[in-house]
């Protein structure tokens, strides 16, 4: 049995990391591979936990949230879902660490730099993080999958390391079609577009994960789930597409939430989620609107009805995504225009894509 070490971000509060992470864990090990994340957090990893607490326009709008939520509560609720989701599903390296020092013993088969914007400098405090271009360890081969340089080019300070380092990948995978553009600039060797790890596990194995693993909904209940990871949310489109398709179809706002504060505009806020529950709150919901990547993609999964919201300072992700599978017209639909999903041809587009992607992956181990 093979062993592979995963390296990706997966301590950010943030469910798209998350849900990436555990998809490409469970897939590996669905597959007979000994697989394991490795137990590694970049330094500035905790930016994106105080994005989450932003305010509009201000740092200090930061702060008075950030204090809000230490006096009342509020970081209560997902350190509470990340401590659930972290201790039920991830298979992890030994000890935590934050210097890739620490990991110069680590001995895998194969080295995974997994999906997510690991390639990102904005993600990792400013700079490239060598341990997301596995320059640690001992393994036979090394391989990236699906893993995103975001939607900034790669600056030039930049580019002479990434190619010495990924010269040393027996594959490289990427997920967006920029990313493969971007990276075969600068290297003389093919570039593989391959689909999210979420995609890797079908609707219907999400669908088993949260009945397993949650009991969210008890009842029959028809709401609206809204989910936003950038300040779009505070955008006055944003508010006015939520409030029109809440009033048009009779339903109420379920918001996902960082904090209890940013939004009046819901009928419910939802707190501190684990992973299942929110498979079942996407699920259950009869529109999902949102600005997240993983938001769109496992709405997609579930074959749900949904809204994209455009993330205007990250778009490539969601429109490379909805383009393949010929729904950009999901992008900012209004009520006038809405219609319901036509899955049918949809599915195929997905299953064939899931399939390219799953041989690509085995292959990229196993040859």
């Amino acid at each position: 049995m093979k062993r592979i070490g995963i390296v990706t971000f997966f301590q950010s509060y943030n469910y798209g990391v998350w849900f990436q992470a555990y998809a490409t864990q469970a897939f590996l090990r669905g597959r007979g591979y000994d697989a394991q994340i490795v137990n590694y957090s970049n330094l500035h990893d905790d930016e994106k936990l105080k994005m989450a607490f932003k305010g509009k326009n201000s740092y200090m709008g930061y702060l008075i949230s950030f204090a809000k939520n230490i006096l009342f509560g509020g970081m209560h609720y997902y350190r509470k879902g990340f401590k659930k989701h972290l201790n039920t599903f991830y298979s992890l390296s030994s000890e935590h660490c934050t210097q890739i020092e620490n990991l110069s013993d680590l001995h895998y088969d194969v080295l995974v730099a997994g999906s997510d914007q690991i390639w990102n400098p904005e993600t990792t405090g400013g700079t490239l993080d060598p341990v997301f271009l596995l320059q640690f360890g001992i393994a036979d081969k090394r391989i990236s999958y699906a893993s995103s340089i975001g939607s900034t080019e790669i600056r030039e300070q930049d580019k002479a390391l990434m190619k010495k380092a990924l010269e040393e990948f027996s594959y490289i995978s990427v997920r967006e079609t920029f990313a493969k553009q971007q990276l075969e600039k600068i290297m003389n060797r093919n570039i593989n577009v391959v689909c999210d790890p979420t995609f890797l596990l079908t609707g219907e194995e999400w669908r088993l994960f949260a009945k397993q693993y949650s009991d969210y909904l008890e009842n029959d209940q028809k709401y609206i789930l809204t989910y936003f990871v950038s300040l779009e949310k505070y955008s006055e489109h944003c508010i006015n597409l939520v409030k029109t398709y809440s009033e048009s179809l009779g339903l109420p706002v379920w918001a996902v939430q960082f904090t209890r504060y940013y939004s009046k505009n819901c009928d419910k806020k939802i707190l501190g989620a684990s992973i299942a529950d929110m498979i079942r709150l996407i699920e259950h919901a009869e529109l999902i609107i949102t600005d997240s990547f993983h938001g769109v993609a496992l709405s997609v999964n579930l074959g749900k009805n949904f809204v994209a919201v455009e993330n205007r300072g990250n778009p490539y992700r969601t429109r490379n995504l909805l383009s393949r599978l010929n729904l950009l017209d999901r992008i900012d639909m209004d009520i006038e225009n809405y219609s319901k999903v036509d899955y049918s041809n949809v599915t195929v587009l997905l299953n064939d894509f899931r399939k390219e992607s799953v041989d690509w992956f085995c292959e990229a181990i196993e040859n």
